[in-house]
């Protein structure tokens, strides 16, 4: 999981070793020099997000917490633990004060971030969450599961389900994808979704009406990531294969691919002597 601090200036990256520990790293983007790395939890970390401010960060993790920490020492600020598996996404509200955490127990839990108190589910549980994003200006949030249909909810401290289970908070259900959904994001306008699944297709969708303006299959593989440019019209995309590719929106034409870390073939493998018993 990575994602920039609001300012741009700093990359939070999560990760760790899969029940030892979970860790988070703080890079400088323009020195490129790691500033932190603070060791948290007990298992992988997932899901990472900045508060509004820049000043927290939050992440869920195999261990079936969301924690908190402070994005200039580490130190946990608070730690929450109602959910019955993997947590594998997190997002603050528009005033940062609450905290939306998502995961493979199919809930998406609204927190309060002063003192880790559980306000409710804001949906019906309907597929694991793998991945969400918030709305740039509304507590509005897009997730995508492993049932392959994308649904846009209201962040709300209303009960997320009725007597008659109705999935109250829910604004708007897309198409079903062509496999689970690996990655979502909104562009900046908050006026389309951008839709990665396993089958390395990625979709646009208005948000007004739910409908495909663009699909765009040069990936080849799952796509594990999707980021629209803050400027231009354009939509960054990475994913199995190890290539980065933008493209044009909502045109969808491919505009450039390249492998951010090249990989080699190895046409030989070096052999060591080995000792015999």
């Amino acid at each position: 999981s990575v994602v920039f601090s609001p300012d741009g200036k700093r990359l939070a990256v999560g990760g760790g070793a899969p029940a030892r520990f979970g860790e988070i790293q703080i890079w400088d983007v323009e020195s490129h020099q790691e500033s932190h790395s603070f060791k948290v939890g007990n298992d992988s970390v997932y899901g990472v997000s900045f508060s509004p401010d820049g000043e927290l960060i939050a992440f869920g993790s195999a261990d079936k917490t969301v924690r908190i920490i402070s994005a200039n020492d580490g130190r946990e600020t608070m730690k929450f633990d109602n959910h019955s598996d993997w947590v594998l996404a997190t997002a603050f509200t528009v005033d940062g004060k609450r905290l939306l955490s998502g995961g493979r127990d199919r809930a998406m839990k609204l927190i309060n971030v002063a003192n880790g108190q559980f306000i409710d589910d804001i949906n019906k549980l309907l597929e694991s969450v793998l991945c969400m994003a918030r709305h740039p200006t509304q507590d509005l949030v897009a997730y995508g599961g492993d049932l392959g249909r994308p649904r846009i909810y209201r962040i709300s401290e209303n009960q997320g389900r009725t007597a008659a289970n109705n999935d109250v908070n829910m604004i708007r259900e897309f198409e079903r994808q062509p496999g689970p959904v690996c990655s979502i994001a909104y562009s900046p306008d908050g006026n389309s979704i951008a839709v990665g699944n396993l089958d390395g297709e990625v979709r646009i969708y208005k948000t007004a009406d739910g409908s495909r303006s663009a699909t765009l299959k040069e990936n080849h593989g799952a796509v594990f990531a999707l980021k629209f440019h803050p400027t231009k019209n354009q939509l960054v995309t990475g994913g199995y294969d190890g290539k980065v590719r933008v493209f044009d929106v909502p045109e969808g034409k491919l505009v450039t691919a390249f492998d951010p870390v090249p990989i080699k073939t190895a046409d030989k493998v070096a052999s060591a002597p080995v000792a015999s018993n």
